[in-house]
């Protein structure tokens, strides 16, 4: 078993991987019932590891979302995984609504069942037989009744996975709360992974959803935890993390993707490619090496995405920007570890930034709410993946919702980024 098959992090299942009874036991029940079920956290903090544990390539589809995808082309992908096949109506020219609403038109081919009798030779008794017959009928691609209807007919019983659901536009996903409630009433239930840290934000979108969703944080990983993985991943390899266990785990800031990485990478610091013959001792240097080869791999991203985040241009000669992703992010480089841990409140964003601000008395309560309603689509416009940020409008806080941007903050001269950055023409 090679070091690489047991910790870091992979679109394959690691070995080290462990059950935990409020995440795994509840995603388990959760299968067991007619409801949609919703798994939340911090980037690289085990979501799809925990449908990969759980479920195999025959009891679901998964469809993988972009800021470029309509609920229309999920509902097509999902017809496609299927081998369903469907002709949709071109029209040339749409002069009016109805027009653009009748090109969403499919005939799509539904195969049944057919039964008839086959003749035998000499008077003998006729067989029947069963063949596989297919009918054209035309459905709305773009409605939730009628996919229902579509998956109904061929007795579809799969779970329906939906990746970076936090990618799509803010309207998507409005509209998919209110399909997911006409899905459920057939039975067509979906499993929804999103990077965001608050219940209910689907709810919050259709008020409709509370209570008929399953909803599973994946957060946050403890110490015991962590322990747990380590040992699993260690009998494994025949290594053993006692010198370093404390420190690995107190600079992975309860991030199972921090946490795995720096466990292969001290490893191979090492020389542990694969399983030892011999119990083999982990010893600081070997974490000190994983900790910067870390820093240096996600120094590269978190500088690259900093820059683009606080990057703003004027939309007219006569404008003069806030720069508030400049003065937010300055802001932020202040702050203890700890606060930023918690959840940063929007009236702490909101003073902290006319503190610093070359312009305190044009910071308006109104320039913020744009600032932090729109975080996530400026971040996806500006190809920031995964998002750095979040603001959870309920709580009124901001959070970090990449898991490897804490290793980055605590790590990195911060000083020397902000120097690097250009700062706004005063």
């Amino acid at each position: 078993m090679k070091t690489t098959d047991v910790f870091g992090v992979s679109n394959e299942q690691i070995a080290s991987y462990i059950e935990r009874d409020e995440v795994d036991a509840k995603f388990i029940e959760g299968l067991k019932l007619n409801k949609h079920i919703i798994v939340f956290g911090a980037s690289k903090q085990g979501k799809t590891a925990l449908t990969n544990k759980h479920l195999n390539d025959k009891q679901f589809i998964r469809v993988n979302c972009s800021p470029q995808t309509a609920a229309i082309d999920i509902y097509k992908s999902i017809l496609r995984q299927l081998e369903l096949e469907f002709k949709e109506e071109r029209i040339e020219k749409s002069t009016s609504e109805i027009d653009a609403k009748i090109s969403l038109k499919a005939q799509v081919k539904i195969p049944f069942w057919a039964t008839g009798d086959g003749g035998a030779e000499g008077g003998g008794k006729s067989i029947t037989e069963k063949e596989t017959k297919y009918k054209s009928i035309e459905y709305n691609l773009a409605l939730p009744q009628d996919i229902s209807e579509i998956l109904k007919a061929i007795k579809f019983e799969k779970r329906i996975i939906l990746e970076n659901f936090h990618y799509l536009e803010e309207s998507t996903q409005r509209e998919l709360a209110f399909h997911l409630r006409i899905f459920e009433d057939s039975n067509i239930l979906f499993i929804i992974l999103g990077i965001w840290r608050e219940r209910n934000r689907l709810a919050q979108f259709n008020g409709d959803l509370q209570d008929r969703l399953i909803e599973i944080p994946v957060e946050p990983w403890n110490v015991i935890d962590l322990n747990k993985v380590a040992t699993k991943g260690s009998a494994l390899l025949k290594v053993s993390f006692e010198i370093i266990l404390e420190d690995l785990i107190s600079n992975s800031f309860d991030s199972i993707g921090v946490f795995q990485e720096l466990c292969k990478e001290a490893c191979i610091a090492a020389g542990v490619l694969e399983q030892q013959k011999e119990i083999k001792k982990l010893i600081s240097d070997n974490l000190s090496a994983a900790k910067k080869k870390k820093l240096d791999d996600y120094s590269g991203r978190h500088i690259r995405s900093i820059e683009t985040f606080v990057e703003q241009k004027a939309k007219s000669s006569n404008e003069v920007p806030l720069y508030l992703g400049y003065y937010f992010i300055k802001y932020l480089f202040s702050m203890e570890f700890e606060d930023i841990e918690s959840g940063i409140k929007r009236s702490a964003i909101h003073e902290g930034i006319k503190k610093i601000h070359h312009r305190p008395n044009d910071v308006r309560p109104s320039d913020m709410s744009y600032f932090l309603h729109n975080l996530i689509a400026t971040q996806i416009k500006k190809s920031i993946i995964p998002p750095l940020f979040d603001y959870d409008r309920s709580t009124r806080k901001l959070k970090v919702i990449d898991s490897t941007l804490y290793f980055f903050l605590r790590n990195v001269n911060k000083s020397e980024v902000l120097e690097e950055l250009d700062a706004p023409l005063r």
